[in-house]
């Protein structure tokens, strides 16, 4: 009876890893889907991310110009690229990019843009300010466990080829929804949002 029971009994246990990892799978999909529904189309959070601590951070040749908390650590390793430690393995990456050949409208841009991500995944708007901006996310990121928020800005400069900033800030997994997390969300798109972008001096090499 023994050598009946013990193959079933194997049998049983793999199917409930089985069904537990699939169950960890659909949850961490749920998560995953949540935190893209409220990065791309939730409430603004900025009552938890106040104005205060901010330093002006500039690109050489002045291409873009964004405020970022002056307890960041960081700054631009070269013209086009910077990288800021955020605290508790939360980071902040930006890289400047030229779009060549220079698209022939600006409606053009967008529509390059919009074709970047399933629209599912992404908004993309055009600013008051005249940039167009792209936001999506990723799972994974540099390492399996981190989520990785994306903002995309991109503006059509008169007789330049397109100029583009990403900004990519990766965090813990674990900490993604975390309400610190959220508040440097909302306080980096409140100030992505307002970022100056474009100069008559333009990044290389081009994207």
């Amino acid at each position: 009876m023994a050598r009946f029971l013990f193959p079933l009994l194997l049998v049983a246990a793999g199917a409930l890893v089985v069904a537990l990892i699939r169950d960890r799978r659909q949850r961490e999909q749920r998560r995953l889907s949540s935190l893209r529904g409220s990065f791309l189309h939730g409430s603004s959070l900025g009552g938890f991310s106040p104005a205060l601590g901010l330093v002006d951070l500039a690109a050489p040749g002045d291409a873009f110009r964004l405020r970022l908390p002056s307890t960041w650590s960081g700054g631009f390793e070269s013209s086009v690229a910077a990288s800021f430690d955020c605290g508790s393995g939360r980071r902040l990456r930006l890289d400047l990019l030229t779009v060549e050949p220079a698209p022939a409208s600006r409606q053009t841009l967008q529509d390059s843009m919009a074709a970047l991500r399933p629209e599912a995944e992404r908004s993309l708007e055009s600013l008051p300010n005249g940039n167009l901006l792209l936001k999506y996310l990723e799972a994974g990121g540099p390492s399996a466990d981190q989520v990785v928020f994306y903002w995309q800005l991109a503006r059509l400069l008169p007789s330049q080829p397109a100029l583009m900033a990403v900004c990519a800030f990766s965090v813990p997994a674990e900490q993604a929804g975390e309400v610190f997390v959220q508040a440097d969300l909302a306080l980096l798109d409140r100030e992505i949002r307002a970022a100056s972008l474009g100069t008559d001096r333009r990044p290389s090499p081009s994207a």
